[in-house]
């Protein structure tokens, strides 16, 4: 397995969720568009994985925040042998570990929907 997953906002973060892969997620809309949906969108995360924990399990670079060295600052954190860059690693494989959960064979649409449908 991957030691770390840079992984494009949509279905592929809950994917690489279910594979336990620890991840960073990125998106970048046109200037435009994103101009036009700012007013339209009232969320506090964007990747599925943290909508679906209703917290940030995985770090989000949207938009200006993705850029090269904004996504080399986060790997280097994530892939640290520090005690802290292990730290963070283990609380995003719990927190990822919780949206298995919450994603689990008896709760896999209905708790699902409902989770995304109150943010």
């Amino acid at each position: 397995m991957a030691d770390l997953a840079i992984v494009s906002s949509g279905t592929a973060t809950v994917e690489t969720a279910l594979l336990g892969a620890p991840m960073i997620v990125v998106y970048r809309l046109s200037p435009l568009t994103a101009r036009l949906a700012k007013p339209l969108v009232r969320t506090k995360f964007f990747s599925m994985v943290n909508l679906i924990a209703g917290r940030a399990v995985v770090p989000e670079l949207i938009q200006d925040d993705f850029t090269p060295r904004r996504v080399a600052a986060e790997a280097e954190k994530l892939l640290s042998p520090s005690e802290k860059g292990k730290k963070r690693v283990e609380e995003m494989r719990r927190g990822l570990e919780e949206v298995r959960q919450l994603l689990g064979p008896r709760e896999r649409s209905k708790g699902l929907r409902m989770k995304l449908q109150s943010c």
